[in-house]
């Protein structure tokens, strides 16, 4: 199945610069004063930076800031991470004291009964063994007072005294223990609820991880595409683009990658045509007569690389990629060696953008009188410039 042409998202938030300096801060928070402080600052950077990440913009951040993005959104994973696990080991660890606490109270109430009954055994006994006071007019007036006093006296003297403290050390004992397990179950929820939410973190980690990386492909795709469309016109622009997308390609290398697309018509053919020497489809002719009219009109005689053959890509792919329908057509480019986009995936390829020259030299530069008058009079004329590219115009400025 052939993949069609998609478009480059577009976004114009411009954090490189926030990010990087986020990032550097990583290695100065190692002055904090406790191993605890440490893990929650780097956090607090890990997150921050995830989020400058996804501002990023793909199409005109240079290669070494998107790398840059590609490890903060891994940070910013890897934090929400080991705050789940951080988090499940305290789950864990309440759960361990709550239940040696009902072990504990198990245990003691079971010797609270046997405490009772050996002090109830003893009452007895020291009631039955009871052998007068020797004062029988006492007795004789109220022997259930002269009983109770004896029976306090053999308590007194040791015989029912022991059981009677070890009852109530173990009353004392179960209630610290009570205290301890309805403590830990109050924590142990806690720390679940805590779990929850962390994972749901994860999962908003996760989306703007493959959202970003989604583009950054996007990006590497269409770059890759502008090489080989280059290579005839400025073959070391064409290696210098190569080079930097090879950075993007290893930052993402170990990333999982995004093979959505849908195919092009089976059989399209695009009709091609040559105006002022430049190839192009023959839907916007016009259009690009017009345009380099224009531009002649300006002082600015103008030339370029148009249409180029989808089979040529096709070929690369073989080579780089591999020869089965997957690897010619769905195989991300960063798996090829040398990482080589996707047939299809060019405006060059529909004959529908123009690599522009002056002078026999690719446009470079933004700054100059050319770059001026293309982007004051292309509009007029359909054609609009990629960002990352000032060489680049197209009808849709992919």
């Amino acid at each position: 199945m052939r993949p069609a042409l998609l478009t480059p998202l577009r976004r114009r938030a411009a954090a490189a610069l926030a990010l990087l300096g986020l990032l550097a801060s990583v290695s100065a928070i190692a002055s904090a004063q406790t191993p605890g402080e440490l893990r929650e600052e780097r956090k607090k950077v890990q997150e921050e930076a995830a989020d400058l990440a996804a501002e990023v913009d793909a199409i005109t951040e240079d290669a070494d800031s998107l790398a840059e993005a590609i490890v903060a959104l891994q940070a910013g994973v890897d934090a929400q991470q080991a705050a789940i696990e951080a988090a499940q080991r305290s789950v864990l660890e309440a759960e361990t004291i709550q239940a040696e606490a009902e072990r504990a109270i198990a245990d003691l109430e079971a010797e609270q009964i046997g405490a009772r009954e050996l002090l109830r055994r003893a009452a007895v006994d020291s009631y039955v063994s009871f052998q007068g006071t020797g004062d029988l007019e006492a007795f004789a007036a109220d022997p259930w007072a002269a009983t109770r006093e004896e029976t306090l006296v053999e308590y007194g003297t040791g015989t029912g005294l022991e059981e009677l403290d070890r009852l109530r050390s173990i009353d004392a004992e179960l209630e610290q223990q009570r205290i301890i397990a309805a403590e830990a179950s109050v924590e142990a929820e806690a720390r679940r609820v805590e779990v929850e939410l962390r994972f749901n973190e994860l999962d908003a980690a996760l989306q703007r991880q493959e959202a970003i990386l989604l583009e950054i492909e996007l990006r590497l795709e269409s770059r890759l595409s502008e090489v080989a469309a280059l290579e005839s016109l400025d073959a070391q622009l064409a290696q210098e683009i190569r080079v930097e997308e090879q950075k993007i390609a290893d930052a993402i290398a170990s990333r999982p990658g995004s093979g959505g697309s849908i195919t092009l018509p089976s059989g399209t053919d695009i009709e091609v045509t040559t105006v002022r020497g430049i190839v192009v489809n023959v839907l916007i002719a016009d259009q690009v007569e017009g345009l380099l009219a224009a531009m002649a009109a300006e002082g600015f005689t103008l030339g370029g690389g148009g249409y180029r053959s989808i089979e040529s890509q096709i070929r690369l792919r073989r080579a780089n990629c591999g020869t089965s329908e997957y690897a010619i057509w769905e195989m991300p480019a960063r798996q090829c060696r040398p990482p080589t986009a996707r047939p299809g995936l060019s405006q060059h390829e529909l004959g529908l953008a123009i690599d522009i020259t002056y002078n026999g030299r690719v446009l470079r530069s933004r700054d100059g009188d050319v770059f001026r008058a293309l982007a004051r009079i292309a509009p007029d004329y359909g054609f609009y410039n990629l960002p990352s590219e000032p060489w680049h115009w197209s009808t849709t400025g992919g």
